[in-house]
Order: structure tokens, then sequence, then C-alpha cells
């Protein structure tokens, strides 16, 4: 299953500051007043609590929790049931952060004297206890919420079991997900993750119903907008191969569920950068793929309202598209924005080149290809896009009996012909990675010197003798032999004012003609946008 990521990231302390009230002190005016309604036992307790918070040392804190525990283990007539178990789930969960206790300690290891050799299961115990609360006083959820998921034990827990499904440890990563749902229940990540292992174990529609809930429950609240992203995308990603697997009108309605989840991704708040582009170029492919070619047109027509309103890479993509769905008009447009933004990106140079061509554009051809060579010089097919141009005009100029200029043309077409057929080496590319920092580029680098000789005129045939005259002998053509020989590619990043930034230089094992070897080079260099690359002599 393709996903956007296909590992997820740790929780940071960002989690702190989100809806659970944060890692903050709690507000000194609260709207809930269930701590100042502490009386006796509970008041007791109460202050107990906040001698651990305060403590120095753990074995401090430790003997004030257990003294808050002792006090509230055990209920009077005149205790209101609500603050004790504020007050008790407060103690608890205070515990868990405490050095060697975990979620399942000895019930005497944090102060309860009945059953001291039981077993306390922390998550258990938190949701029930806050649970009376938050029935009782739903104003108060903002409090609770800090105590089940404020705290690093939660952290720990969600970390957990994130490190497990990264680690493909399945069983680990469903137990500490299943306990980070049952502390805090509004939060994401619990379903996130038993998503991600029902999705590991091939169980997709089990792992689209919790990254379903995922996204709902990120949905309300701001902070979580990543991983309501992430969840989106994953569903999208899902549903697209369910399509792709499917037949029938199983496959249309697949593919109209992805393209329904990729346009909630694209309207989260904020999207950018693959999220954005990636998330539109996906959701063009479920319209296209459903046959809905109407729908696929109307996500790119306000590109080409407003090219410089949308980031070049959700431009080409969206021209991509559209070419494949035979909009010509609408590819060249866009192709043509992305251009506008990054002039020197080879994919775009390349297309926008075949769209001229598939468009009767001829004129604009050669121009383009100039531009596309001087980034993209070891690729033959570039240098024939220029020739076919050419080979058009000159049929036009010789229909229109324009004989000189047909010859131009007819002259510059077999220039560019030769141009591509001489070169020693053949260059593509399988990756463009940019980060804010670097970037790396991949490819394969094929040698071709046997082809030259293929492709250049052969020796002629003797002329025929005379009669009577002896014929001379064929010249005798010796078989050509190319030793190994590496092949050095000389990179230059380029930002998006086009300067250069940075470069870097591969060179491939020696090669014999028709071996290719691959190569992979990485630039440190800042908002890379292109590149360009020149093969050294």
């Amino acid at each position: 299953m393709a996903l956007f990521a296909k590992k997820y990231l740790a929780v940071g302390t960002m989690l702190l500051a989100s809806s659970v009230a944060g890692a903050q002190a709690v507000p000194a005016k609260p709207a809930c007043d269930v701590a100042e309604s502490a009386t006796g036992n509970a008041a007791r307790a109460t202050l107990s609590v906040n001698l651990a918070r305060e403590a120095a040392s753990p074995a401090v804190a430790a003997t004030n929790l257990k003294n808050a525990v002792k006090l509230l283990e055990n209920t009077d007539k005149g205790d209101n049931p609500v603050v004790n178990a504020y007050v008790l789930g407060t103690a608890i969960s205070l515990w868990a952060n405490q050095p060697g206790i975990g979620l399942s300690p000895k019930r005497g290891a944090v102060g309860f004297v009945g059953n001291p050799t039981g077993t306390l299961d922390i998550p258990v115990t938190l949701d029930s206890l806050f649970k009376i609360v938050e029935t009782a006083k739903p104003v108060c959820t903002d409090f609770t919420a800090y105590w089940r998921a404020g705290q690093k034990f939660y952290l720990d827990v969600v970390n957990g079991a994130i490190s497990a499904l990264n680690a493909d440890k399945l069983d680990s990563a469903e137990f500490y997900a299943m306990q980070a749902h049952k502390l805090y229940s509004p939060s994401p990540y619990g379903t996130m993750i038993i998503g991600g292992v029902a999705s590991k174990r091939g169980n997709t529609a089990r792992a689209i119903e919790y990254w379903t809930m995922a996204a709902d429950a990120a949905n309300k609240d701001t902070t979580y907008r990543d991983v309501r992203r992430q969840m989106l995308a994953n569903i999208g990603s899902a549903y697209m191969d369910a399509g792709n697997a499917a037949s029938g009108a199983d496959k249309v309605a697949a593919y109209r569920k992805a393209a329904d989840t990729y346009s909630q991704l694209i309207a989260v708040p904020g999207s950018r950068g693959q999220y954005l582009s990636g998330g539109r170029q996906q959701l063009q492919t479920a319209y296209l793929l459903a046959g809905d070619t109407a729908a696929a047109i109307k996500t790119w027509e306000p590109l080409i309202a407003n090219p410089a309103g949308y980031e070049y890479q959700d431009l080409l993509n969206s021209a991509v598209n559209a070419s494949r769905a035979n909009r010509t008009a609408d590819a060249g447009k866009l192709f043509e924005g992305t251009l506008a933004q990054n002039p020197h990106n080879r994919d775009a140079l390349f297309n926008v080149a075949v769209t001229y061509l598939s468009m009767e554009q001829n004129e604009k051809v050669g121009p383009i290809v100039e531009r596309l060579v001087a980034v993209d010089p070891g690729n033959p097919e570039n240098y024939n896009l220029a020739a076919r141009a050419y080979l058009s005009l000159g049929k036009v100029a010789q229909t229109a009996k324009k004989t000189a200029l047909a010859a131009a043309y007819n002259d510059t077409t077999m220039s560019w012909y030769n141009r591509g057929n001489n070169l020693p080496v053949e260059v593509t590319f399988t990756e463009f990675s940019p980060t804010d920092k670097s970037v790396t580029i991949g490819g394969n680098v094929t040698d071709r010197r046997d082809k030259i000789e293929i492709n250049n005129p052969q020796p002629a045939a003797p002329a025929k003798p005379a009669k009577g005259a002896k014929a001379k002998p064929a010249p005798k053509v010796e078989a050509k032999i190319y030793p190994p020989k590496t092949v050095t590619l000389n990179f230059t990043a380029i930002d998006k004012a086009g300067q250069a930034v940075g470069t870097e230089t591969v060179t491939t094992e020696p090669l014999a003609p028709g071996q290719k070897a691959k190569f992979k080079v990485t630039i440190n260099a800042p908002n890379v946008m292109s590149y360009r690359y020149k093969i050294a002599d």
C-alpha cells in the first residue's frame, strides 16, 4: 500500500501543548471547580499531590503519592465521590511518571492497603476515575485530559507503540496503542497505530476503519492537522489499491471513495508540499480511473487560471494528468505555468516540448529543447524532439514551395538527429529528492559508444567494374574494440532564482558498450528547485 510516509514519526512535546491542557500548570482560575471543592481527606490528598508535583526527588514524590492514595482508598459518608475520583486520578497519573512503576504495578507499591499484591491496571483505573468526573462535570474535560494524556508516561506509551509499529513488532504496537486509546480516546494516536497494525497485517477494512477514527479525532483539534493529513493520505491510498484490485462497479466505487478522501486531504487548512501537490495528483488520478474526466478537469482549472498561486510541483503533476486525459491544451498551459516558476525543470521542459509537438506548434519546440539539453544533455530522445519538429516545419515549407527554407529546416533536422545519435552515453533519472538542506539525485548511465558507429553511414560498396575488368574487393570492416571506460557527471544544483547553489561530481565504474551503471549523488545546498549536469570529456 503506497503511503505518503512509510514510517510514523515519534510524538514529541508538541502533544503536551494540545487540547490536553499542555505540560503547563493547570489554569489559575479554572471554570472547573472540582479541585477547589476538596474537603477532609480529599483536601489533604490534594496537598500531598501538590507536594509530589514539586518534589525534588522521586523518593519524596513517592512518599507523598502513597499518602494521597491511602487517604482516598476508603471514603466517608460525607465525601464527594466526584472530587475523590479526580484527586485519586491525579495521584495515580503522577505515579505512572515515576521510575520503575510502569502501567501495571502492584497495588501496594502505589499506596493501596487493600489487596496490596494485586495488580493495578493504570490505564483502566484512570479511565474509570476520570469518567466519573467527566460525566458529572463535563466542564472539567480539559483538566482530566491533562492527567490522562498531558504526562510523560502517555508520551512513552504512544512512542512505544510507534517504535514497535515501525519495527514490525505488531503485537507490541497494538498492545501499547490500545493502552494509549484507553488512556485518552479523543487523541488520534491510538487509533492511528491500530490502523497501521491492521494495514501491515493485510486487513485493509480494519485499517480504514481505525484510520478514519483517527482522522475524525484529529479534525477536532488543530494541533493534530498533520495526523489528519497522514490518515487521509493512508485511507486514500488504501482505496486506490482496492480500486486497482477490483473490477466493474466495485472498481469505480473504490476510486470514488479515494477521490472523496483526497478532496478532504487537500482541504485541510495549511496543507502544502507533498500533502497538497501529491493529494491533488491522487485526486485527479482517482477521478480519471473512475471515468469522471469532467471532475478531474475541475481540479486543475484553478491552477490554469492562477498558476502563480500554486507550487510548481502541483502544476507539474496536474499537467501530467491533463496530458493523460488528452486535454492537451490544458496540459500545455500547466507545463508553461510550471516553467514560469521553475525554468530549469527537466520534466516540464521535456513534456511541454512533447505537448507542442502534439499540438503541431512545432516552431516552439526548438527553443524549448535548447533549454532542455542545457540541463539534460545525456538523453538522446531530447534531441529527437527537436529533429521531429524541424522535420515537420520542413515539410510545411516544402509544401509552400519555400525551397530554401525547407532545405534549411532539413539541415537543422539532421543536425539535431546526429547530436542525439552520436551521444557516447545515455543518462536517465530515477530520483530527485530535495530537502531543506540538500538534494539527492539518482539514475542510470548506459554506455552507447557502439551505437554511434551503427548510426553513422558505413563505407560505400566499390563501384561495379567495367566489362572484362577485375572487380576490386570490398573494404574489410574491422570490428571496433571499446575498452571499458568510466563516465563522470558534473552536477549543479539550482535554486528558485535560477542560481547555482552547489555542485557535486559522480564517476561510474568502467563500462563497456551496452553496460549500465547506477549512480546517486547528494548535493548539500538549501532550497534546491532543479539541477543541470554535464558529461565530462
